[in-house]
């Protein structure tokens, strides 16, 4: 005759489970919203610590030639600035109640890992769009919408006067040549704000901007698309030698606020720890099972995080108006 498991042999049950499905879990891999690519992510910790502290300095003064006579010297100096971002602790769990452990220890098997799958998928979602548009709530700003980046608007040179690349019914309104120089336009702006140092290395698009570059021919010869050529000719890979990264955001496709409010922006940026990094002191993590009920038993998942810390915003351009307001 069957019969139900008590408490302390359910329990065990699924501990025993849950350590090979969590194991399971964090074995496989998410690439949809897969943040780490998009910048750099400390995991440094303390996990628990309140914060971090970010010193930035920059360097001041230049030699020039001088007179044996001369008394007033040039003089190098540094300037020191002090940033703080705080960690916040956030959770995503799972559960399984007493019907599912029961069948399964009787029946034989194991348990399902498919909520423990989605409570990883939901961390993994919520990290991507803290990254890319940072928390209200938490005053947090993301790669998108940083209040100290001042967009700049689209060149209006397209047909009609048009600053965006594509109107709301599917016409192309700038060429290829225009395409180009916009995205040129945030790469050197770039290398312009940080007098020649850097240029930005990641392009991030509306999902219909990038849609249309990767599928229209650049010319009349139909080698390459837009998408293509932009990748082999743009300043960056010119100048550098090294692969220009674009990626596409909806976010994107209505964050414009300079000229055309809610049309799209580009977001041109350095993705360098040095300059713009993700805390994350305490990755995603399961915490043993508990009962919190007399047929269920949870399994807790939480992790920290202080959101995207900006070492200084030179290495940012936003071009809005790539897109029309919907």
């Amino acid at each position: 005759m069957n019969t139900i498991l008590n408490d302390a042999q359910a329990l065990a049950f699924i501990q025993a489970q849950a350590f090979k499905v969590n194991q399971q879990v964090y074995e496989a891999r998410f690439p949809d919203w897969d943040y780490g690519r998009l910048v750099f992510v400390d995991t440094s910790g303390p996990a628990w610590s309140p914060g971090v502290l970010t010193y930035t300095s920059d360097l001041t003064g230049a030699a020039k030639w001088q007179s044996g006579f001369a008394k007033d010297i040039p003089l190098a100096d540094v300037g020191q600035a002090m940033q703080q971002s705080a960690f916040h602790l956030a959770a995503i769990g799972y559960q399984y109640n007493i019907e599912e452990v029961n069948t399964v220890y009787q029946v034989g098997g194991t348990l399902s890992s498919r909520r423990a799958r989605a409570a990883k998928l939901a961390y993994t979602k919520f990290m991507w769009d803290l990254a890319i548009q940072g928390s209200t709530e938490k005053g947090k700003a993301g790669l998108i919408n940083n209040a100290a980046v001042t967009p700049v608007a689209a060149t209006n040179d397209g047909t009609g006067s048009a600053r965006h690349w594509i109107a709301n019914d599917g016409t192309v309104t700038k060429t290829a040549a225009q395409i180009l120089r916009d995205v040129n336009q945030a790469l050197t702006g770039i290398n312009v704000a940080t007098n020649t140092l850097e240029y930005a290395d990641t392009i991030l698009l509306p999902t219909e901007a990038f849609n249309l570059i990767a599928s229209t021919p650049f010319n009349s010869l139909g080698a390459d698309t837009i998408l293509s050529w932009l990748l082999k000719t743009n300043v960056y890979t010119l100048a550098t030698g090294r692969q220009l990264t674009i990626r596409a955001v909806p976010f994107l496709r209505t964050a414009s606020t300079q000229t055309v409010v809610g049309g799209g922006r580009m977001v041109a940026y350095k993705n360098d720890e040095n300059y713009v990094k993700l805390n994350l002191p305490m990755p995603h993590q399961f915490l043993p099972v508990y009962q919190d009920g007399p047929l269920n038993w949870q399994v807790p998942g939480i992790f920290r995080t202080g959101g995207l810390d900006f070492q200084t915003t030179a290495t940012f351009y936003y071009l809005d108006g790539i897109l029309p307001a919907p």
